[in-house]
């Protein structure tokens, strides 16, 4: 099931490992003049394989698809933004929506799981077995010294990066958040937003990423992650009952102003809408809200990104702020 369904992860909200790999002796994706080819002999390595992962995945030329489409997939988190622009490009995914295979994104192939809730082994696991299929049937490029060659250096060695990410309302609130970036980013861990790099937290959704893939194995990799986000983990818990106990008045106010002006509200902004539910997920959570819609906060929050919310129309700015609306208030 895709990651975001009847989500109700306390900290973690999801798990995703991604690999970047490329086909040995072709040029990368922005050197080639037609990448037609190159994306069959991937697509064949799939689904013409005698794996059962074969019958899993369907192929989509986003070539063929319409923008909006294209964003839809971006705001699931099943493509990378980078991959609603340019030419060439096509996805498989799986039926249930927990792996994707980029094909000529930056590299030839960026293999995506992701999960809900915290699942690094999970997750790594099978992203090797998807990552073992594939390699059955292609020769990727890899060098000894080196590892998988990719066409930025920032991913060659293990080509992988392990994320996770976490609801942080409570270092927010306590502004701690910054020392916990400075840390993090000094033990060689990116902090990010929503949608990766470049994004902002909203909904105080922090994504934690591996910095280094070169020198470390997987393993190790992943063991550090896991090791810096028990700690983060532990450091919210704390500030959470820190807030509970320090500021309960004033935090139940805030966390019930949001949930009313959720249900009442007849326009919202999908800035405002992700903090708001931010708060309410802190309010369920914390038991302070007892009430629950028909779907998670979390998923209302995926939901009412513009594409999705649109379901395949164009909608003004002004359209899609009543639809988002109207949208939370049923299902809160």
């Amino acid at each position: 099931m895709i990651w975001y369904k009847n989500n109700a992860s306390d900290i973690v909200v999801s798990t995703r490992i991604r690999l970047a790999r490329n086909i040995d002796k072709i040029p990368f994706p922005n050197a080639l003049k037609d990448t037609k080819d190159v994306t069959k002999t991937i697509k064949n390595s799939i689904l013409g394989s005698n794996s059962t992962l074969s019958k899993d995945f369907d192929f989509i030329d986003l070539d063929a698809a319409p923008a909006i489409r294209r964003q839809e997939m971006a705001e699931e988190h099943l493509i990378s933004p980078v991959m609603c622009e340019g030419k060439g490009k096509s996805v498989l995914i799986s039926k249930d929506k927990t792996m994707s295979v980029m094909l000529m994104e930056e590299d030839h192939i960026r293999l995506q799981v992701i999960k809900a809730g915290y699942t690094l082994d999970e997750a790594f696991s099978l992203a090797c077995k998807v990552d073992d299929v594939i390699e059955e049937n292609l020769t990727y490029a890899f060098d000894s010294d080196f590892g998988y060659l990719t066409a930025c250096p920032t991913n060659t060695g293990t080509g992988m990066r392990a994320s996770v990410m976490l609801h942080l309302p409570a270092l927010t609130i306590t502004e701690n958040i910054s020392k916990i970036i400075a840390s993090a980013g000094s033990l060689g861990i990116e902090v990010r937003g929503l949608y990766g790099e470049g994004t902002k937290a909203y909904g105080n959704l922090y994504q934690l990423s591996n910095r280094t893939t070169l020198g470390p194995s997987e393993e190790q990799t992943i063991e550090k992650l896991k090791n810096i986000t028990n700690q983060v983990i532990d450091m919210e818990k704390k500030a959470r009952k820190a807030l509970e106990e320090s500021r309960q008045e004033a935090l139940v106010d805030k966390i019930y102003r949001s949930y009313g002006t959720l249900k009442y509200a007849r326009s919202m902004s999908s800035g405002e809408a992700k903090s708001l539910l931010s708060d309410v997920m802190l309010g369920h959570n914390l038991g302070i809200i007892s009430e629950r819609g028909s779907i998670t906060p979390l998923e209302c929050m995926v939901l009412t990104e513009p594409a999705l919310l649109s379901g395949g129309t164009e909608l003004s700015p002004a359209e899609r702020d009543r639809k988002r609306a109207e949208f939370i208030r049923n299902n809160i």
